[in-house]
C-alpha cells in the first residue's frame, strides 16, 4: 500500500514537470502486474509490446483514459511493474466501469477490442494484475 501511494505521488509530481496535470476529482487506477515471462522472452520485449501496441489500443478504445507505465523504484519492488490509468473525472471512469469493477456496455466493448492484444501478451508468458482505484481529493 505504501509503495502505491509513493508511486502515485511521484507520478503526480512527474506529471506536473512534463505538462500532464492531474486534477482534483480525477481518478487513478493502479494495476499492479504479476508477470511470469516465458524463458525466451525479455522484459524489454514485454515493455516494447506494451508501449507500442497496448497503449495505442487502450487510447483508441477508451479515449478518456490516459495510461502510464510504472516501474518499481524501492528495494521491495525494484523488479515490479504497474499500469496507471488516469481519468479526468469519476464520470469518465463510470462510462466504462461500474463501481463494483464490472464493465459497463462501453467497457465491455473496449474489453472485446483488447482481445487480440491479450492474445499477443499471452504469447510472452503469464500476465495478471490487481486493480485499485483512487480519487484525487487535493
Amino acid at each position: 500500500m505504501k509503495r502505491i501511494i509513493i508511486a502515485a505521488a511521484f507520478l503526480l509530481l512527474a506529471g506536473v514537470a512534463f505538462g500532464q496535470t492531474f486534477q482534483k476529482g480525477g481518478t487513478i487506477g493502479i494495476h499492479e502486474w504479476s508477470l511470469k515471462l516465458n524463458p525466451d522472452v525479455t522484459m524489454n520485449q514485454f515493455l516494447e509490446l506494451w508501449e507500442n501496441t497496448a497503449v495505442p489500443v487502450m487510447k483508441k478504445a477508451i479515449p478518456e483514459q490516459t495510461p502510464f507505465l510504472l516501474k518499481g523504484n524501492g528495494l521491495d519492488n525494484k523488479f515490479e511493474y504497474a499500469g496507471l490509468y488516469y481519468y479526468n473525472s469519476i464520470e469518465d471512469l463510470r462510462k466504462y466501469w461500474n463501481e463494483d469493477g464490472t464493465p459497463t456496455e462501453k467497457g465491455a466493448a473496449a474489453m472485446v477490442s483488447y482481445g487480440p492484444l491479450f492474445e499477443e501478451i499471452s504469447k510472452l508468458g503469464e500476465f495478471t494484475y490487481t486493480v485499485k482505484d483512487w480519487i484525487i481529493i487535493k
